[in-house]
């Protein structure tokens, strides 16, 4: 090998390695997971008043969700056969909503600012604990209504779990498991709990309603609990 043709080679080699440790740089690398800012960078980043712009909706929304189960705490120091059922699952009901909301919202302050590290800061401030707890209190109504024995009303509120987090698996299982129990007690020729005249023309809860803002954007039951189902 001449000189000239290893000075080539060698130089080969050195640009490799440079660019494998360039791609090896985390913020190079365009895969590379993003650390989330916390609240008090964002702060310090976009300023006190585009701070509170961006925050103050989102906190009010879960301060509702708080407030909402005051009157289901009160509720709960009575007796269990002085609680009224209705209030304490109107109390959850709202609750889930305004953790809804939030959740909702931190993802529209997600759109407005432009760093990525920041988006990560509200996702995980935000975004993911009320996405939760929304999930945790819909699940557990449509738990409560399982237990009375009303399937329509449970897989009322499984499909709203769903709506919030597309991809939980508890809510996929146990909208599955109602579908069959329902399905099951019209083979038995029962009229299933929590139905009415249960004849072919009523609508089940969880299926596919074309007019659903839900059902637009993520499909039928089916694809919830598993199954083949149909996308429009």
């Amino acid at each position: 090998m001449t000189a000239a043709a290893r000075r080539i080679a060698m130089a080969l080699v050195v640009f490799a390695l440079a660019s494998a440790a360039w791609a090896d740089v985390p913020w190079k690398r365009g895969d590379e997971a993003v650390t989330p800012a916390t609240l008090e960078e964002i702060k310090a980043d976009v300023g006190q008043a585009q701070y509170e712009r961006i925050v103050n909706p989102i906190e009010s929304k879960v301060d509702l969700a708080k407030k909402a189960m005051e009157p289901y705490d009160k509720e709960m120091e009575k007796p269990a056969d002085k609680r009224r059922a209705s209030l304490l699952q109107k109390c959850k009901v709202r609750s889930a909503q305004m953790y809804e909301a939030a959740a909702k919202a931190g993802q529209r302050a997600c759109h407005v600012l432009q760093k990525k590290s920041h988006q990560a800061g509200i996702e995980e401030a935000f975004v993911k604990p009320n996405r939760a707890e929304a999930v945790r209190i819909y699940m557990e109504l449509s738990n409560d209504a399982h237990a009375a024995g009303s399937i329509p009303q449970a897989a009322v509120f499984c499909r709203k779990a769903l709506e919030v987090d597309p991809q939980n698996e508890q809510a996929r299982e146990l909208l599955k498991q109602l579908a069959e129990e329902y399905r099951q007690a019209v083979r038995d020729g029962r009229t299933p709990p929590g139905t009415g005249s249960g004849g072919d023309d009523e609508k089940k809860p969880w299926e596919w309603d074309r007019n659903s803002t839900h059902n637009r954007d993520w499909g039928d039951w089916r694809n919830y609990s598993g199954g083949a189902g149909r996308r429009w």
